[in-house]
């Protein structure tokens, strides 16, 4: 796993492939404001092949803000289809509040 190190935050992330070539990013630790961008920027290239699907798994993920909402957003506008798997409950009741749950796709 890639690791952003700073301060008083922290992320881990892997870029995978699911078997069927779908794009997997594992987060663990902290999504926010200071680590956020420098997911995207790591994400990016896979965004550019304009994949059909993007799987998240976060279910390490142990705090995520809005800065975390906001970037699953502007990937689900590049992306049809997102599926975040396992996040932590407060994050599934963001999604579904805020009405995302059609662009967000949460599974078990």
């Amino acid at each position: 796993m890639a690791e952003l190190d700073h301060d008083d935050a922290g992320l881990s992330f892997d870029l995978s492939e699911e078997h069927d070539g779908t794009p997997l990013v594992t987060v663990e630790g902290e999504l926010d404001m200071i680590t956020a961008p420098e997911l995207d920027s790591a994400v990016g290239p896979i965004l550019a092949r304009q994949p059909s699907r993007l799987v998240i798994d976060a279910s390490r993920l142990e705090f995520a803000d809005s800065s975390a909402i906001a970037l699953l957003v502007t990937w689900a506008n590049r992306v049809p289809e997102i599926e975040i798997r396992q996040p932590p409950e407060l994050l599934r009741r963001v999604i579904a509040r805020m009405g995302l749950s059609d662009r967000l796709q949460v599974r078990p």
